[in-house]
């Protein structure tokens, strides 16, 4: 990058485990304001949850495709090279699209026109759907699977099982 003296713009949430301290001499580093990540970070807006949902979506197909064969639940079994190839496979599925909104959704939208600067303060603009079409819907193909399967003894939205593990710490503070 500095060779080429290219410049890189990077934005990072306020997470306690982004602790910055490089002089960086071709990346600005600006940190989103706080309490903000929900409403702006375009991660959270969608991408991740269109993956959690696409791989969900995987699990579940796997897990009835062996109960038809398995006699016992020890016999229902994921191996780490099939959560691997697995999240490989969601990875894949999440579409250009998809990603494109939810940007324009967090208030990034570039034309040629438009200095970076007033790009910062723009209004966010709000979409209510992220895909495009219900068939394209990674929860609207979630729900359908899921009516086939009962988890803890009890039937989970597909809302709920995509958004299991939410509560979950990602990193140590």
């Amino acid at each position: 990058m500095k060779k080429n003296n290219r410049k890189i713009l990077l934005f990072i949430d306020n997470a306690p485990c982004h602790v910055i301290n490089h002089d960086l001499s071709n990346i600005k580093i600006v940190f989103s304001p706080p309490n903000t990540t929900s409403k702006c970070q375009p991660l959270d807006q969608g991408v991740i949850h269109s993956f959690k949902c696409y791989y969900r979506q995987k699990l579940v197909k796997h897990i009835i495709g062996q109960c038809t064969l398995a006699q016992t639940d020890d016999q229902i079994s994921i191996t780490v090279l099939d959560a691997i190839k697995r999240i490989d496979l969601s990875w894949e599925n999440v579409t250009e699209n998809t990603i494109k909104n939810v940007f324009r959704a967090a208030g990034f939208i570039y034309s040629s026109s438009t200095p970076l600067s007033s790009m910062m303060t723009m209004d966010i603009i709000v979409e209510t759907d992220i895909e495009s079409s219900n068939s394209d819907n990674p929860l609207q193909q979630l729900h359908s699977l899921l009516v086939h399967l009962r988890i803890c003894g009890s039937q989970l939205t597909a809302a709920e099982f995509a958004d299991i593990d939410f509560c979950i710490p990602t990193f140590n503070k």
